[in-house]
């Protein structure tokens, strides 16, 4: 986990209490171990409908992430969403790999 974590902030400006943030820690950590194997294991011949999923599942880790102060696997995983809108399935893989790795803190 990103060691900026303790510094999250809600709207207008405040700190979150420490029971919301664990609360929304507990459900990025249970998106992470839900959406990374099935991005993961999209193949550059996916089905339509894999492909669909893994748009799906990129886009709520990258907007999760950024929440979760994890900026860096945000960009990761808006620029698969960019990838897979884009039909260029081919290239994800590479950077799905990228993002596992910014998320590894996350799958312990």
């Amino acid at each position: 986990m990103s060691a900026d974590q303790d510094g999250a902030v809600g709207a207008g400006g405040r700190a979150l209490p420490e029971h919301a943030l664990a609360g929304l820690r507990d459900a990025f950590a249970a998106e992470v171990a839900d959406r990374l194997p099935r991005l993961l294991a999209l193949r550059p011949d996916a089905a339509p409908d894999e492909v669909a999923q893994a748009l799906r599942d990129a886009h709520t880790l990258g907007s999760s992430a950024v929440v979760l102060g994890e900026p860096a696997a945000s960009r990761v995983a808006r620029a698969i969403e960019v990838e897979l809108s884009s039909g260029r399935v081919g290239t994800v893989p590479e950077r799905v790999r990228e993002l596992a790795a910014l998320l590894s803190a996350w799958t312990s």
